[in-house]
């Protein structure tokens, strides 16, 4: 063990970083200006990873987390912060990247919060082991069981409280709740027991499908969401942002960044929001995606907003976009958390757009791809959105100009 241990800062995880012995430790739950005693529970080449065994000093900015399973599940790094405070971190972490990567922006940040800090996600993952439901813990395929979850929709929460009404022993289930807070689950299992206790589940939530093993087994494999006055088809393997007040703050941005006579390409468009909200403005719209339930929800959310500007094609991005023989004027990407590979970057290259909006929840590949776009594009535009309230994880939204 080690005594009296200064912590210095936060790594971008909201670890604390200290030194012993000229060597970097990373110690889970600890913050700046602590000191602390700690044990070390890993020890590599150029770090060390510790815990705390006692604190000495604590921090003001410190709070006791709401959650009980703060420390153990490894979902809300920040739990232990005030949320100001974790805005802060957010902040800070985008600034340290920018530097690192010698990035040049000169404009200012602006940070929106979350209007729900807590209850906001509308959508998780949840492990089922020999009867019981949780999360692995950080890093491990070990269980931690819960009966709760702090920042999922409230209705979430009554299904994980229930689960044994769904007689799943080993498997994954993933709960989707909407605006209306009708509920769709999907189980993906080799128990291959559909001995589900449909009647009480009907009870307890508005239940409009389960899909076991990709296979509908109740009701529909989809669910309507209404976001800022647009309606969309969900299907369940579909993506649609977790947090719903902060997918209505991205629209807004969208519609303000889009001008009337743009020609909109819409790059990883899932089922078609943000290339539906640039149609209620832009001349016109493509968007490409890779999964055929999103592109089929697309066209058909087209239809249900009236957007008749707006098409969609089926594909790989890196390959898709080489088909493309269209002037465009602004382009909008989304894309996972891997970002743009090597053929996309040269293919915007290649294309020159005015403006690009790019849509990121991983500030690491977001860096990477600001780099390589950074001789013909500048920063116009930098938003840190708190999409995932008490976690290291941030969302960006970067405007850039085409400048040469």
């Amino acid at each position: 063990m080690y005594q009296n241990i200064v912590i210095e800062s936060l790594d971008h995880y909201g670890r604390g970083i200290a030194h012993i012995d000229s060597k970097v430790v990373f110690v889970e739950n600890a913050l700046p200006d602590e000191i602390v005693d700690i044990e070390v529970t890993s020890s590599k080449k150029k770090f060390s990873l510790a815990k705390v065994v006692k604190y000495i000093k604590i921090s003001p900015k410190r709070i006791d987390s709401k959650c009980l399973y703060f420390g153990m599940c490894g979902g809300c790094n920040l739990l232990n912060l005030q949320y100001d405070n974790t805005l802060d971190f957010k902040l800070n972490k985008i600034r340290e990247l920018l530097t690192k990567n010698r990035i040049i922006y000169n404009g200012n940040f602006d940070v929106i919060e979350n209007k729900n800090k807590y209850n906001y996600r509308n959508k998780i993952s949840l492990k089922i082991v020999n009867g019981k439901i949780g999360f692995f813990q950080d890093k491990t395929h070990d269980l931690v069981m819960i009966d709760d979850c702090l920042v999922a929709h409230k209705v979430i929460n009554k299904i994980i409280k229930n689960y044994k009404l769904l007689n799943v022993q080993n498997g994954e289930l993933i709960v989707r709740v909407n605006s209306n807070d009708e509920v769709l689950l999907i189980i993906k299992s080799n128990d291959n027991n559909y001995d589900i206790e449909l009647g009480k589940l009907k009870e307890l939530v508005k239940l409009v499908g389960i899909v076991y093993n990709d296979k509908t087994i109740f009701g529909d494999n989809f669910f309507y969401e209404r976001v800022g006055g647009f309606l969309f088809k969900v299907s369940y393997n579909s993506f649609f942002q977790v947090n719903r007040y902060i997918c209505e703050v991205l629209f807004n941005l969208i519609k303000d960044k889009v001008l009337e006579d743009d020609n909109v390409l819409d790059l990883y468009c899932g089922v078609g929001t943000l290339g539906i909200v640039a149609s209620k403005k832009a001349k016109s719209v493509i968007g490409i995606e890779i999964i055929e339930n999103a592109v089929l929800n697309g066209v058909f959310n087209a239809q249900i907003n009236k957007c008749n500007n707006i098409k969609f094609m089926l594909g790989d991005v890196s390959k898709t976009v080489n088909k493309l023989n269209i002037e465009f004027d602004t382009l909008i990407v989304d894309p996972p958390r891997k970002g743009l590979d090597y053929n996309t970057i040269q293919f915007i290259k290649d294309n020159k757009f005015k403006k690009i909006i790019y849509v990121s929840c991983d500030p690491n590949t977001l860096m990477r791809d600001l780099k390589s776009l950074s001789d013909i594009y500048k920063i116009d535009e930098y938003k840190v959105l708190d999409m995932f309230s008490y976690s290291y994880h941030v969302e960006s939204f970067c405007l850039l100009e085409y400048v040469n």
